[in-house]
């Protein structure tokens, strides 16, 4: 074992990842479920949270053990999202906000106001 491996293996056994964004999303919102998604090529191992209208947040984790243990210690229910996928308000939420956000909701509501007028 060559000396930066020892100097790597050192200092990334003691990185904790730091949580606390995922603790106040989770503290500020109602009906959030976790999921765990798998290491990618460009991404780590992370945590997503969803809350009950599909906004999430996600943050990196060590390993599964820390998604366990942070969503026990909240009473949060945990998913594989490479087994289950992730749920279809996330999905519809972000094609909602992904598009133009509130741009598209003042279009969408100037089209109705619109065919109001029209159909008086």
């Amino acid at each position: 074992m060559s000396f930066s491996d020892s100097f790597r293996r050192f200092f990334s056994r003691g990185r904790t990842p730091d949580l606390a964004p995922l603790r106040a999303f989770a503290a500020e919102r109602k009906g959030i479920e976790g999921y765990i998604e798998p290491r990618t090529a460009t991404q780590p191992l992370t945590l997503l949270l969803v809350d009950r209208y599909g906004d999430s947040r996600r943050g990196a984790i060590r390993g599964p053990r820390d998604a366990k243990d942070f969503c026990a210690q909240a009473s949060i229910p945990l998913y594989d999202a490479s087994v289950i996928g992730y749920p279809q308000r996330m999905v519809d939420f972000e094609r909602r906000e992904g598009r133009a956000g509130k741009d598209a909701l003042d279009e969408q509501i100037a089209d109705l106001e619109r065919r109001l007028q029209e159909s008086d």
